[in-house]
This record gives C-alpha cells, sequence and structure tokens, in this order.
C-alpha cells in the first residue's frame, strides 16, 4: 500500500508534537503549487513549501505552534503576500494552513487512514478544535461550508501516473532513485530477487516473474511501460505484449537507433502494423542530452516522462 502524508503524520504525533505546514491557497507567482506541504519539529524538518523567507517564517510560526497550550486539533492560517510581507520577487500571494499533532489526535488519524480506500480524502476546518473528517477529496483547495466556515480538503496520497518499469539493471537502479518522489507509481520487475538492489525505495511495488511479458496485462489503461532488461529476447517479448495489448499510454525501450530499428523490423514481420509499431518510443529519454552514465540516463528518462504526463494531463 502507497504510504499517505497522514501515515507520515500518525508516525510523528505517536511519538511528539509534529505541525505540518501546506499551501492552502495561491494568488499569482507562488514558490509552490497548493498541496505542498512540510512536517517541522522543534528541531528539524521535512519536506519544502518552497524555500526562501516564506519558509523560513513559517518554520517559525509552526514551532511556536508547537509551544503553545495543548489543545486537540490546534490549527492557524496565514496569508503571506510574498513582496510586501518578504521582500520575495514572486509576486504572489501563498496562504498556508498549519496545524499541529500529537497524540491526541492518533485516534483520529488511525479512522481515517482505515477508511482510506473508500474515501481517499480528508476535510477540517481552517479553524481550530474540530477533528478532521473523511472526503472524497481529489485535489487541495479551499471550500466554503454551508454555515459560512472555510474548510480545506486534500487527498491523502499524490495522484500518480502507473509506470511500469521492466528490468532492473544498473540505468533501472539509477531510475528508481529519481523516481522516488516523482509523481509516478512504480511498479519494478524483474526474473529473480536478487537482480533487485539491497534498497528499494519505499513506494515502488516490486514483482518477480521469470515471464515478464505476462505482468502487461495487470497494467491500467493509463500506464507507462518502460523496457530495459537484460535481454533482447525479454525485451521483445514484453514490448510485443504491450502492442498487443494496446491500452496503454506510453511504451519506451531502452536502446540505441540500430536497436531500436531492429525491433520495429522484426515486431512488422511478427505482424505488427506500421502504425502500432510506430507507438513505441526508442531510443528513450530527452534528444541532446549526451551521456551514457546511468544517472545521465536516469535524469534524462525521468524528465521526457514528467513532460509525457504533463501533456497527457492538460499540463
Amino acid at each position: 500500500m502507497t504510504r499517505t502524508w497522514l501515515d507520515a503524520v500518525l508516525t510523528a504525533a505517536a511519538i511528539g508534537g509534529v505541525v505540518r505546514a501546506v499551501v492552502a491557497a495561491c494568488e499569482g507567482s507562488c514558490p509552490r503549487d497548493v498541496g505542498a506541504a512540510m512536517l517541522v519539529w522543534p528541531d528539524r524538518t521535512d519536506g519544502t513549501i518552497g524555500g526562501g523567507s516564506l519558509e523560513h517564517d513559517v518554520i517559525a510560526a509552526a514551532r511556536a505552534m508547537l509551544a503553545a497550550p495543548d489543545a486537540a486539533w490546534l490549527r492557524e492560517m496565514r496569508t503571506y503576500h510574498l513582496g510586501p510581507d518578504l521582500n520575495q520577487c514572486c509576486g504572489g500571494a501563498a496562504t498556508v494552513l498549519l496545524e499541529r499533532f500529537d497524540a491526541k489526535e492518533c485516534e483520529t488519524i488511525a479512522m481515517l487512514l482505515a477508511a482510506s480506500p473508500t474515501h481517499p480524502g480528508v476535510a477540517r476546518p481552517v479553524a481550530s478544535g474540530v477533528a478532521m473528517q473523511s472526503s472524497g477529496s481529489t485535489k487541495p483547495g479551499l471550500v466554503a461550508a454551508s454555515d459560512g466556515s472555510r474548510w480545506f480538503t486534500e487527498p491523502l496520497s499524490l495522484l500518480r501516473t502507473p509506470l511500469f518499469v521492466y528490468g532492473a539493471g544498473h540505468v533501472a537502479r539509477a531510475l528508481a532513485r529519481v523516481l522516488d518522489e516523482l509523481p509516478f507509481a512504480v511498479t519494478w520487475v524483474d526474473i529473480a530477487y536478487d537482480r533487485f538492489p539491497g534498497f528499494v525505495p519505499e513506494g515502488v511495488r516490486v514483482v518477480v516473474d521469470a515471464a515478464p511479458e505476462t505482468v502487461v496485462a495487470s497494467g491500467e489503461p493509463e500506464a507507462f511501460h518502460l523496457v530495459m532488461t537484460h535481454s533482447h529476447i525479454l525485451d521483445e517479448a514484453i514490448v510485443a505484449a504491450v502492442l498487443r495489448r494496446g491500452a496503454f499510454a506510453y511504451l519506451g525501450m531502452i536502446g540505441s537507433e540500430t536497436k531500436a530499428a531492429r525491433f520495429r523490423q522484426r515486431l512488422g514481420r511478427a505482424g505488427f502494423a506500421s502504425e502500432t509499431v510506430g507507438r513505441l518510443i526508442s531510443p528513450i529519454g530527452i534528444p541532446g542530452l549526451e551521456g551514457k552514465a546511468p544517472a545521465t540516463i536516469a535524469i534524462s528518462v525521468a524528465a521526457d516522462l514528467l513532460l509525457r504526463r504533463s501533456r497527457l494531463n492538460g499540463g
């Protein structure tokens, strides 16, 4: 199961107080979008809402909140006009909701997590004293309730594009590290457990199958498929399975122009129509970005995937 931001809050709240600061609204140019969040403790932070003077001020406010008298569901919402208030050049206005969590909120948080399969979001008023509630929210934002109060709703997990990565070689390992904080739900496939590294990022689902091409059938119609196994025979079987299925958003295969041309010829001889074969993207990555080091290729491929995802989502 994908770890949500509320899981992180529960873990932190169970062992001591923590404040979560989340961008609730944004007008004009802001350092981060609505939904960007960070956790603040007395001695450290995790995440970012954009850095600079905005983040410095929010951290100070969060630590003052941690030192305030005990109260359940303590919240504060602040709006920063970035130019006049903080002397930042962004020129916009960011509204940040700060929420303190400690042991008092843990029982409710656990209940919200248990309800997450059917209620993938949460809602709460921006004022203190009222518990979070489950909601069906799919995007973060401020809403007005019937009684005139303002509430903030947000999903528990970032909307992630399904991405199937076939092969656990050097480039795939570098790519897994790069993708760790990007909006992809990664399924990593290879033929044996010992082909994977000792550390796999928490959000990555590992699948071991002696016939990795059979995993293609489990992919969602909007899934991306990235083929980079140790074997050209396996590569061809996986590519053919994806093309045969037809329902996918992207199919890429690592390799040179020569490998790609030979694969297209072989797929054509296997009976695939030219327009079907034309859906295979190979070589992969950003054209013109030179370098064969795994890290360089991984960054190029990740950037290309982000661009393709943005285009598909209307960004």
